[in-house]
């Protein structure tokens, strides 16, 4: 009976681990050089993985330049495996051995994981991707140690009496599925393992993909089984002595292959003959405490490079800060010239050719309401309704004025953006998304009328400073100023009159420096994009890798 027998080889294997005190034996390890050390509570090297995965998430690389994509991932690994494999031994003794089954679509991890524990807790079929939620299963006597194990958040925990103790058993989703998303989570939950079992079968243990995985993930120093599944009898021996070349050139000779006959056709979990093989192997590591070897081992393999990562993601991420800066001063630059031109015609006083000037030539000829001005004569006391008159025809004038000022800010803002989107289309960094969210935030005609009213509220204090004027109202003296800074000629004669000459050039100043503040709008649309991208900290990276320096 499969059930009995297997609830006693658990049995057994739970009594092995146990000392008279009921609490799971701490065994000496013995080291790759032969050294004996004694498993104990690394708390200062924990507080220091636990202040570098902190680093790790403050760590962003937002930006599309090239490699970053890696590095990103780089990242994610790195910080998976400081958080679930490293962190977890550090701080607690005697955890379980997290074992992660993975491998290519349709090679049967499922099927091997359900027969292993005597129990269907993770469904099989031929329908894929059939594991989208990763099954992770322990025996009850582990399932207190994983309280706060940061494997747990990774997928659906299942307490099983048949499962073996001090072993975590993760079906994980396919290396090669077709759902991206279970793809990076089978990477994560490699990344998390202390032993994986790489499953595959006698026609798919070529798949480039997989075995790439495995490859990179042995070079990371990740302790790793092969199980073979789905083996014809006739195929055994040629299918064996391939994949263990292959294995063998990988630099994985001495990497366990374990074997699972062809069981034919059927639905249900394979007998206990087909799954021994990995049962006792998975058994002699759970009694042996070869699986705190192995978390050792595979700690310690990746310790001495640990510094060298996070050296190059903090060069990558200021890299990234640097071109956040470099795009911003690009920006600015690339508004200069439309700038320089727009503000040199305020202070040269260039808006008022054509149609302004014509308007003024009307209203100041024989019979206009501004002829008087012109010919110097002193208007009579109380003439209240040729004032309203001439207030009315300076500010025709002025209105020309402020359309030559409308379209010169219209055609700058297009300048600027153009000359943004081209230098940031040139950049190496991807900047089509910044660009296209900084254009929607260029918001022209609100830029160009608060220039505008800006303008005519400094030429109303000026001229309200000049006091009472027999001429024209407060109003009608603006528009005057305004005239005359613009550029219509007669309007600046007229200021002479008025006693207002000493206006003209701040009026031009102060609507120069409208414009510096419209055209400094439309770069900041584009800026205010980079400022929102977070690129992190790559000081806190560069500090953790110092205090590596003399643990590896």
């Amino acid at each position: 009976m499969r059930m009995p027998d297997r609830r006693a080889r658990a049995g057994d294997a739970a009594n092995r681990r146990r000392t008279s005190g009921g609490k799971r034996a701490t065994r000496p390890i013995v080291a790759d050089n032969g050294d004996v050390t004694t498993p104990h509570i690394h708390r200062d090297l924990a507080d220091l993985v636990a202040r570098t995965i902190s680093a790790l998430d403050n760590a962003r690389l937002p930006l599309k330049l090239p490699g970053s994509v890696q590095l990103n991932e780089s990242r994610r690994r790195l910080r998976t495996q400081l958080a679930t494999r490293i962190l977890p031994h550090l701080r607690r003794d005697g955890l379980p051995t997290v074992v992660v089954f993975g491998g290519s679509s349709g090679a049967g991890k499922s099927t091997i994981f359900n027969s292993l524990l005597g129990k269907d807790i993770s469904p099989a079929s031929v329908i894929r991707p059939t594991t989208r939620i990763p099954v992770i299963a322990v025996n009850s006597e582990d399932a207190e140690s994983l309280e706060g194990h940061a494997i747990v958040d990774m997928g659906r925990l299942e307490v099983v009496e048949n499962a073996i103790p001090g072993l975590i058993l993760v079906d994980a989703p396919d290396l090669d599925s077709v759902d991206g998303n279970n793809r990076e989570l089978s990477r994560r939950l490699l990344d998390a393992a202390d032993l994986w079992l790489f499953v595959t079968t006698a026609s798919r243990y070529g798949d480039a993909s997989a075995w790439q995985t495995l490859v990179d993930a042995h070079t990371r120093g990740m302790s790793a089984a092969v199980v073979l599944n789905r083996v014809p009898r006739r195929a055994l021996r040629p299918v064996r002595r391939d994949l263990m070349n292959r294995m063998f050139e990988a630099g994985m000779g001495e990497n366990p292959l374990l074997i699972v006959p062809d069981a034919g056709p059927h639905d249900a979990m394979l007998p206990d003959t087909a799954v021994k093989e990995i049962w006792d192997w998975l058994n002699v590591i759970s009694t042996t405490h070869v699986g705190e070897a192995l978390i050792e081992r595979t700690s310690q393999a990746m310790l001495p490079d640990l510094r060298r990562q996070l050296l190059e993601l903090a060069e990558a991420v200021e890299m990234q800060a640097d071109s956040v800066q470099d795009l911003g001063e690009r920006a600015q630059a690339a508004a200069a010239d439309a700038t320089q031109r727009i503000t040199v015609n305020a202070r040269m006083g260039r808006y008022g050719q054509g149609a302004p000037t014509t308007s003024w030539l009307s209203f100041a000829s024989t019979g206009g309401a501004l002829a008087g001005l012109v010919t110097g004569e002193r208007p009579g006391v109380g003439e209240t309704r040729r004032k309203t008159h001439r207030d009315e025809a300076a500010g025709s004038v002025f209105d020309g004025i402020l359309n030559a000022v409308r379209v010169g800010i219209d055609q700058a803002v297009i300048t600027v953006q153009a000359a943004i989107e081209k230098t940031w289309r040139e950049d190496i960094v991807d900047t089509s998304d910044y660009r296209a969210a900084g254009a929607r935030r260029v918001d022209a005609d609100g830029i160009i009328e608060e220039a505008l009213t800006g303008w005519k509220a400094d030429l109303y204090a000026e001229a309200s400073a000049a006091g009472d004027n027999p001429w024209f109202t407060t109003d009608g003296l603006a528009s005057i100023l305004g005239s005359a800074a613009g550029g219509v000629a007669g309007a600046e004669h007229a200021l002479g009159i008025l006693r207002l000459s000493g206006s003209l050039r701040p009026a031009r100043e102060k609507l120069a420096t409208r414009l510096e503040h419209a055209m400094a709008r439309v770069v900041r649309a584009y800026t205010s994009v980079l400022d929102e991208i977070a690129i992190g900290n790559g000081r806190q990276l560069r500090l953790r890798a110092s205090e590596y320096l003399d643990r590896v």
